[in-house]
């Protein structure tokens, strides 16, 4: 049986490109999206989608302004919950 979408235990961030692939899956899977409709909707390729998801990919300020818009939130809001999941450094 496959598992359900957001079945996956809270991710570990070290940077804020992990920190916003951590907040889009969430936005994601709260939506019940699979990645292939996140991409659909933001006109992007699910592997690019993937890539953001995990972090390994940098998001420019043209595809973060098309993802927040699939969310219906602001670009701004977006990168201010991705900000709130990095750690603190001393």
């Amino acid at each position: 049986m496959a598992k359900p979408i957001g079945a996956d235990k809270e991710r570990k961030v070290r940077n804020l490109d992990e920190a916003l692939g951590a907040e889009l899956t969430d936005l994601r899977t709260r939506r019940r999206w699979s990645q292939q409709r996140l991409a659909e909707i933001a006109g992007y390729d699910e592997s690019y989608i993937r890539q953001m998801e995990r972090g390994t990919k940098s998001a420019t300020l043209r595809t973060l302004s098309d993802l927040a818009a699939a969310f219906s939130v602001s670009v701004s809001a977006l990168i201010r919950r991705a900000e709130l999941r990095v750690p603190k450094r001393d």
